[in-house]
């Protein structure tokens, strides 16, 4: 094969990145090399979901239990006239050995800004682009992000923006990387543009000419995100009708109960006590175990009442077996004059979202319990997946079926609903009905196993507890199962009712 020369054929400079066309002489298109420095970038924390970290001048992604985190990162991309993207690297410096299951994915928007984007209203995550990024010695991280470059005809015709999520699937070691405020080190996409033919430009032409920007900047018709219900099933994946309620369930009223920590060096049947004081009596309680489930009675017996209670294991310990042994004890010696709703790894999304196991291994592993749970011969054991709201929301970016094992292994659906706003409080009909409307629609009894609501400011208390109150109404009326609140003062916020009124409406609800 012949040789071709390269030819340097003109320099530009576009904003703060200097472009050089090289072009291999007569058959070769010209080609564009771009490196473009990161205009926002931050990070979210699901433990702080109202925390803003834009300012910060370092990005942190990590998987653990207790905190979870992802880096987001956006890029201003121009596209010279005449020119398409060819390629994408993501370059990323670590300030240290990076972990070993560093990811990136797509961002569903780059409608956000490093100075608002926090936790509780973050864009979805999309496709994972690249999982087994080059290292340099230096420990920078180039990730292939070729994936992200839409159809030839979709880029606009003077400039674009791209957005990518680094997730780390590390349960120990957080991934920290240099932001932009750090100076040195901050984040740079590499872009390789080659020469449009004539054809890729009459396509590119024809495509602008049918999508006007609307007066958001996106295209006109491109929904905004929002609350909106994801009813659909994954890719694939054929939806379920349901078994419907199963003849053993529980019917009449929706039962109340609490979400509670041991305070102050109490007992479980202590700190129990203390929230029967609180709200007269309560018929259900939560419980979680953040491993293995304790031996019976355990928490989850001497709570001595219906139970909604978690526990985990890694799905790969589920499906080899190992622990076959200790859960079909476990399911053959629950109690049998009550009612246990027995959740496995419950709100399982940011863990498979950063990659710590694949939805694909947690549906199976959810099978095989559910065969272990079937073993015990115990019509009071109820399997119930316990997922979050945000999961229901169309910003999200998530499908909620790819979490159900179906509708032959998943008695019961529990939804955790927050009110996150700090300003006001999320009506009943948006909260209650978002997960309502999914459980109805798969004929599947279900509960609220938790919520919860800090304060929100100036309030003395009163307008939690019309909020409660409402709350509990909506319930009744969809016929959930049970209600559990979060009584809890967590990190993210205190969730306790402590104030005289917002008792007072919770005790109503249980004593009613």
């Amino acid at each position: 094969m012949a040789a071709i020369a390269a030819t340097v054929v003109g320099v530009a400079l576009i904003g703060t990145a200097v472009v050089v066309l090289v072009t291999g002489g007569d058959d070769p298109p010209a080609t564009t090399t771009l490196k473009i420095k990161v205009s926002e970038d931050t990070y979210v924390v699901r433990e702080q979901p109202d925390n803003v970290f834009g300012a910060e001048d370092k990005l942190v992604a990590v998987s653990k239990p207790d905190y979870y985190a992802v880096s987001y990162l956006k890029f201003d991309v121009p596209i010279p006239a005449g020119y398409r993207i060819a390629a994408m690297s993501l370059l990323v410096q670590a300030e240290g050995k990076p972990p070993g299951h560093v990811k990136v994915r797509t961002v569903l928007s780059s409608d956000w800004t490093e100075k608002d984007l926090a936790y509780a209203h973050r864009p979805g995550l999309g496709q994972v682009l690249n999982e087994n990024p080059a290292v340099s010695e230096a420990n920078l991280l180039t990730f292939n992000v070729d994936g992200a470059i839409g159809p030839l005809a979709q880029p606009v015709p003077t400039a674009t923006q791209y957005s990518f999520a680094v997730t780390n699937a590390s349960d120990s070691k957080p991934l920290t990387l240099y932001a932009g405020e750090h100076g040195e080190g901050r984040a740079v996409l590499e872009v390789t543009y080659i020469e449009s033919t004539a054809t890729e430009r009459e396509m590119r032409e024809a495509v602008q000419g049918r999508e006007s920007p609307g007066p958001s900047g996106k295209p006109s018709g491109t929904p905004s995100p929002g609350a909106s219900l994801d009813p659909s099933a994954s890719p694939g994946a054929t939806p379920s009708a349901g078994s419907g309620t199963p003849p053993d369930l529980p019917t009449g009223s929706t039962l109340c109960g609490a979400s509670f920590y041991q305070e102050n060096g109490e007992s479980y049947t202590q700190a129990l006590a203390r929230e029967d004081g609180y709200f007269g009596g309560m018929e259900a309680a939560r419980v979680f175990y953040p491993g293995a489930p304790a031996n019976w009675p355990g928490s989850a017996g001497n709570a001595k009442r219906t139970v909604i209670v978690s526990f985990k294991y890694s799905p790969k310990d589920i499906l080899n077996g190992s622990r076959d042994s200790y859960l079909r004890s476990w399911f053959a010696n629950a109690p049998r004059d009550r009612d246990v709703y027995w959740v496995y790894y419950h709100e399982p999304e940011d863990n498979i979202e950063s990659g710590v196991f694949t939805a694909a291994d947690y549906r199976a592993a959810w099978r095989r319990l559910a065969g272990l749970a079937d073993q015990a011969g115990n019509p009071k054991l109820h399997a119930t997946l316990v997922l979050m709201d945000w999961t229901l929301m169309s910003q999200s970016g998530r499908k909620w079926r790819d979490y159900y094992a179906g509708g032959d292994v998943i008695d019961v659906l529990g939804w955790d609903v927050y009110n996150w706003d700090k300003k006001k409080y999320t009506s009943a009909d948006d909260l209650v009905g978002r997960v309502q409307a999914i459980s109805d629609g798969e004929k599947k009894p279900w509960g609220i196993a938790e919520m919860g609501s800090a304060k929100i400011t100036g309030d003395s208390g009163s307008g939690r507890a019309a909020w409660l109150t409402s709350m509990a109404s909506k319930a009744i009326a969809g016929k959930a199962l049970w209600i559990t609140y979060f009584d809890i003062n967590w990190s993210t916020a205190d969730f306790r009712l402590r104030d005289a009124v917002s008792q007072r409406a919770w005790r109503d609800f249980c004593d009613r």
